[in-house]
Formats: structure tokens, sequence, C-alpha cells
């Protein structure tokens, strides 16, 4: 394969330090190997060179392809290959664990690593022990409140080699969680106890031992000779240390990463160890960028770059696509309903591809739910990347208690199904009532009755304060309503919404402002969806259960056919990832940048979300569609465009990005704010570009080019009137709305404008 000069550099590193600073889709796996093979022709022994990777994904990747070069490289030399190791960094703490095991300096543990399920048990109860009676009181009553934030506070502790006090100071919960500490303390001791390990600690316990004993840890320094650690932009302190460890006094680092997808924070990584630390730490580092992206094309180099150059004190790099790279086409959509948008663009886009090549990113996973719900209601499959079904999600199952009742089919229910039942009703959303006191009405009411209001009513203790008495009272008289034909679905639901006070109860009972934004968002769409459905209560639950008859058909043709399924995932999770269509639907001042700012709370920057943006925009390949909310005067502020999207100076990259793919000597006009990094851009990529620069207050958000395509002669479809714009040349008006136009080129490009701002380019002909 053809290899770029800044890929060879890299590869021909001959000693010394060294820090590639790699671009999203830079093929630094592919360069990485190819350097590892250049070491071991270099007479550097397979033992002594060490590969760390971030994940267990990664490490069999980067594994799998290293294997296949190095055998050619054998076959082709008549030699038999020899692999060096690759681990990731738990891996290699593990390893390191069991030799201190066998020599007598830490105690053996338990093979069976710690579930999720046995932290959280824990940890609910230690944190009832060590915090004061009311709180453990709350912490009793809204377990998943408290017991998140308790074992993420855990987590990031043991990210560190700092006291759990001092981690306390800087990560941002409030002052209510001041018992976290003293909670860990505690939870040390038990696992102790229990002679038990957790994922973290493969890392944590080795790297605590070896810090206090510099002695031993001398024992495992300074064996290799060449060590590479990927995605370094992701390392935290403790990964920091042991990677130090390692080195000892002696042996070369190289370590490969992005700065700007530094996204990880709440695990404790953070940019400046790439930027500045690693170069603290180790003398005569080499530098070595790997600017060209193999992944897509000009405009959405352009579009990224101007982004992620908003943030403050950066040391990336420029990405600059690749010759041979696709013309990615970038689209800016408004939308009153992102979720029919999202399925829109879907439907558009299946025609030309499998419905795996397009996956849609969400910041919160609360965005997905109208989208899940519009591809059920449209028989379009899809995966769900690690998150369950918004029918499954717990915020919903009252809803769906209730729909039951309203069927009719309660009376049929077994008495175990009838107590779960009710026992989502009275404590979804939770009311000032002691959960053992409600488990106990929902026994005693599931023995009798064909009406639960009614049973319900007949068994309330008698101690209930009035203010409790009157909770209860409602519910059941909503239950009665339910049997009822007065109301429709979404009514019912909307009463119940009311009546229980749920938005009180979901933000209470969540542990941080992002949990109640997922759990509102997803309990708001679910009634939207109803509302539009209008139908009568009774039916209801038979259109929830069409639903679920719908999801599992999909699941099913999942699992026959991979290529017939749309992906929806996180940002966070998208990672490493490509496709050839991404979708980021609902681009607002509410969810980008995402701000949480609830009681138990870890706070994020705008810097950290800027870099979000950017990885999530970076996984598009052909296409990415930015869906933002269109715009009124009765908006509210949460639903006003996200500030990203004017940083990213859309129509700049598109016009600007549209003359490079074009490579024929332009005018271009763009704003004073964009001219250097327009001309910077085009001058590092060796095309020509005349860029006239003009009044930014004449133009925000517009550049315009004096060319159009004259090979072009398309002819118009259902034309109400021609145009000549500036930048994109001939077309026809194809949609004439009251704020915009769409138009459909003569070179086959469909663009919507907003009328404000496009006639001041266009003429009509």
């Amino acid at each position: 394969m053809a290899l770029t000069s800044e890929q060879l550099s890299v590869i021909q590193h001959s000693g010394g330090h060294a820090k590639v600073m790699a671009v999203a889709g830079a093929g630094k796996t592919t360069t990485l190997v190819y350097f590892v093979r250049e070491c071991l022709s270099r007479g550097i022994e397979p033992r002594r060179l060490l590969i760390l990777m971030y994940n267990k994904a990664a490490q069999q990747d980067f594994q799998r392809k290293l294997t296949q070069l190095l055998n050619k490289s054998a076959h082709d030399a008549g030699l038999r290959p020899h692999v060096p190791d690759v681990r990731t960094f738990h891996s290699l703490g593990l390893r390191i664990y069991q030799q201190l095991i066998q020599k007598g300096h830490l105690p053996p543990f338990q093979q069976n690593l710690l579930t999720d399920g046995e932290v959280e048990g824990i940890v609910w109860k230690l944190l009832q022990t060590v915090s004061d009676p009311e709180t453990a009181k709350d912490i009793l009553d809204q377990k998943s409140k408290w017991v998140e934030p308790a074992v993420n506070y855990i987590d990031l502790v043991k990210s560190t080699l700092q006291s759990p006090e001092e981690v306390f100071k800087t990560c941002g919960l409030p002052k209510a969680c001041d018992f976290f500490p003293k909670m860990f303390r505690k939870f040390e001791l038990w696992r102790k106890e229990q002679a038990k390990i957790s994922f973290s600690d493969m890392l944590y316990d080795p790297c605590v031992y070896l810090k206090a004993n510099p002695q031993v840890a001398e024992l495992f320094a300074g064996h290799m000779q060449q060590i590479i650690v990927d995605e370094y932009q992701d390392i935290n302190e403790i990964q920091q240390f042991l990677l130090a460890t390692i080195r000892g006094h002696r042996g070369d680092l190289m370590v490969v990463g992005d700065p700007d997808q530094t996204i990880y924070e709440f695990r404790g990584s953070r940019p400046e160890f790439m930027t500045t630390e690693f170069d603290n730490a180790f003398e005569g580092v080499s530098l070595y960028n790997l600017s060209n992206t193999f992944r897509y094309g000009h405009r959405l180099s352009l579009l990224c770059n101007f982004l992620i150059e908003k943030n403050p004190d950066r040391k990336g790099v420029l990405c600059l696509s690749h010759e041979n790279n696709p013309d990615t086409k970038i689209h800016l959509h408004e939308y009153q309903d992102y979720s029919r948008q999202v399925v829109d663009i879907i439907k558009q886009q299946a025609e030309s591809m499998p419905l795996s090549d397009i996956a849609v990113l969400n910041r919160i996973w609360a965005i997905s739910a109208p989208i899940e719900l519009a591809l059920l209601e449209q028989d379009i499959p899809y995966t769900l990347d690690h998150s369950v079904s918004v029918l499954d999600r717990k915020e919903l199952s009252p809803f769906e208690s209730l729909l039951l009742v309203a069927s009719g089919q309660y009376l049929n229910l077994a008495q175990p199904q009838k107590v779960e039942l009710l026992t989502v009703l009275l404590t979804q959303p939770f009311p000032k009532i002691r959960r053992k006191v409600l488990l106990n009405i929902a026994q005693k009411a599931a023995q009798f009755g064909d009406q639960p209001g009614r049973s319900i009513r007949q068994v309330m203790p008698e101690n209930l304060s009035n203010r409790q008495a009157d909770q209860l009272l409602a519910r059941c008289k909503l239950l009665d309503h339910a049997l009822t034909d007065r109301f429709t679905a979404d009514q019912l639901l909307q009463k119940y919404f009311t009546v229980t006070e749920m938005e009180d109860g979901i933000r209470d009972s969540a542990f941080s402002a992002q949990q109640v934004d997922d759990r509102l968002e997803t309990v708001r769409a679910f009634m939207r969806y109803y509302r539009k459905l209008q139908l009568p209560a009774n039916q209801g639950w038979q259109h929830w259960q069409l639903l679920r008859e719908k999801r599992q058909a999909s699941s099913v043709s999942h699992s026959r056919d991979t290529k017939n399924a749309v992906k929806l995932t996180s940002m966070h999770r998208a990672k490493g990832l490509e496709w050839p269509c991404v979708i980021i639907p609902a681009l607002t001042q509410r969810f980008m940048p995402y701000q949480p700012d609830g009681e138990l709370t870890m706070p994020t920057s705008v810097e950290s979300e800027r870099r979000l943006m950017y990885v999530a925009m970076t996984r598009a390949k052909h296409s990415l569609y930015l869906l933002v909310p269109k715009q009124s005067s009765e908006q509210r502020k949460s639903e006003l465009l996200s500030l990203f999207v004017s940083e990213m100076a859309f129509d700049v990259s598109d016009v600007v990005g549209a003359a490079i793919e074009k490579d024929r000597s332009v005018s271009v006009s763009v704003a004073a704010q964009h001219y250097a990094m327009a001309e910077g851009y085009a001058k590092q990529v060796g095309r020509v570009v005349d860029f006239k620069v003009i009044d930014s207050s004449s133009s925000e958000t517009e550049a315009v080019n004096t060319y159009r395509d004259a090979s072009s002669s398309n002819e118009p479809e259902s034309e109400i009137f021609r145009v000549l714009h500036q930048v994109y040349g001939e077309g026809v008006v194809i949609a004439d709305e009251s704020r915009y136009w769409v138009i459909r080129f003569d070179s086959g490009i469909e663009k919507q404008f907003d009328k404000r701002v496009a006639s001041q380019y266009m003429e009509f002909l």
C-alpha cells in the first residue's frame, strides 16, 4: 500500500521518545503495524517490545493486522514470524498483579471479578451506614439516585493515585455527597476482607502497591526496549504511572493519539497528558503529525476544523483530507420533529446503501426514544448499542401498567402479576411513603377484586398522613378512570403524568441531571407518540404489544441479516468507529453542549463537549446530516440552535470544500473571521483558491463563489421557477415554503435555503 510521507517519517523513527499527533481516520493502526515491523528489522527482540491498546477490541484488531503483516514478511523472507506482545493496560496490570501475588507482596483474590450487581448492593448498604439518618432514609428509598454516583466516584478514585478526599474536592460532586470518601474506604475494607477485585482493581491494586514500594517497582522496570501506546489521549493518571513504572530509566516510548478526541474526562482522562505532560515527563521527545485523514472529504474536514479550533489552548493538528477520499456531503436540516426527519433521511439513504451503513449518534440516550418509536412505526430495522429499548425503559413501566388496566386485562392476571403491576403504579414515581408500606399495600390489594383502584382504597393503612393518603387516593381515582371509556390513551397518560407529579418524582429519584433529562425526554416522547395516535384508552396496551412484536421481529431480522439494521448509538460509544452515513439529531442549546446541573452531578466543560461533537462528526465517510430545530420567535431558549453549529461555519465549509474538490481556479468570498482557516486549509492541501475577504456583517453564514459546473445539463423535474445561485449554479425551485426554498441544481445537488440569506446570492431566470 502507498504510505504518506508523514506515515513514513513515523515508521522510520529510529530512536528516542516520540509523540504522534494523529487526526481521526489517519491510518494510525497501519502506521504502527509497519513501525513494529521496522523495529523488529532493526534487531529489537519481540519480547523487548510492548504494545499497549486502550481496550480489548482495539487490541484484537491490532494483533490481527500485525500478525498478518509479520506473517507475510516472514513468508517472503523464508523465516518464522515472532509477534510481540499486544496488551491492554488492564491485562498488563493483571499480569503484574499475579506476579506480586506469587512473590508474596499482595494477597491472592477470587478469580471471578465483582459484578456490577455485587458492587451496587454493597455500596447501597455502606452509603446508609456512613450518612446521617435523614440521608440514610433517602438512600434506602431512592437507591438508584445515590448508588450510581457513588459507584462512579469509586471508579474515578481508582483512575488516580490520589486520596479519596483529594478526588472528592476536585470531582465536582455537591456537599451532600461529602461522606463518599468514608464510603470508599469502607468499601475497600470489605473488598479486601472478601478477597475480591473489580475490573478497575486490575490496575489500581498493583499500582497503589508499587507506588508505596518503589524498590519492588524497580523489579518491573527497564525490561522493554520499545513501548508503543495507542489512543494516548484517553490515558489517565494511574495508566500513566504504570507506563512510567514499566519504562523505568531505559527504553523508548512512542505514544499515538489525538487530543481533540479526549472525551473520557469522567474516567480521569485529560488532553494535557498528551499535549504537555508527556514532554515534561520524558526528555528528547520527537514530534510527528499524521494530519491526513483517509475517511472523509474536504467539506467535512473544514467543518470539523472550524469547530475544534474554538477550543482555547488547543494543540491538535489541522485535519486534512487525502486526495483520494470521497467527496463527503454535509447537510444541515431544520426540523419540527427530528424523529420524522431522521426516518425520512434513512429512507432516502436506504435506496443506495444497506441500513447497516447508517448510524444515528445521540448525545444522551433519551434523544433516541422518539427515533426508535418512529422506526418501529415504519418497520425499519435498527439495533441499539448497549441500551435497553424504549419499550423496556423503567420510567415507562407505569404507563404500560395503566394501559393494561384500561384494556380490561387486569382481571386475567395471576396474583404475582397483579402484585408486580400494583407495585409499579404505587412506587413510580415514588411518593413520600415508605417503600415497605407500599409493597404491603400491593400484596394485599392484589388478593381480591378486578378494580385495582377500589382494592387499594380498601387496604390503605389508617396511619397515613393526609398528604400521603391524598397521593394514593389520586392514583386510585386514575385507575378508576382507566376502566371507563371517557379518555383516549394519551389523555390517560397525561393525567397520570400530572396527578402523580411525575416530573418532580423523576427529578427526586434521579442521581444526575443527565438521568433526569434521559427519563423525562423518554416519557414526553412516548406521550407525544400516543397523542399522535389518538387511540381509545382501551386500545393503548394492545398497540404497545404490537410495537413489542415489531421490535422482536426487527431483532430476529437483524440476527439473520446483519446488513439490515440502522445503528442507534451514543456519541461516546461511536468513538473508533465509522459509517458511510451519519445522522446527528437534536443540535440544540439544551443537548449540545450538554451541561448537566443536577443535585448529584459531576460537571462537564464546553471544551469537552466540543471535542465530543468533533468525534461524532468525524465518524462519517460519505454523508453527514446535522439536524437543527426550526427557529421561531416563540421558541424556548433550550430549543435554540446549538452554538456549535455557528462555530463550524457550515456554508463556508460547504462552498470552500466544493471548490477544493473541483480543483480549478475559482474565486470564493468569505467573511474575515473565516479567512485564515479557509486559506490555510486550501494551501496545505495544495489547491489554488482566490479568496476575497468580505465584511463579516454582510454575511456570517454564506461563502460566495463565482463558478458553476457548465458540464451539468440535467433537466429539472416539476419546476416552480428557475434560479441562478452564485455558488451552486442554475437549478429549479421544487418547494417554496414560507421561510425557505428547496432547490435542485442542474449538477444533481439538492439543498434547502433560508430565503432571507439565499436571496442575496440568487437571481431568478
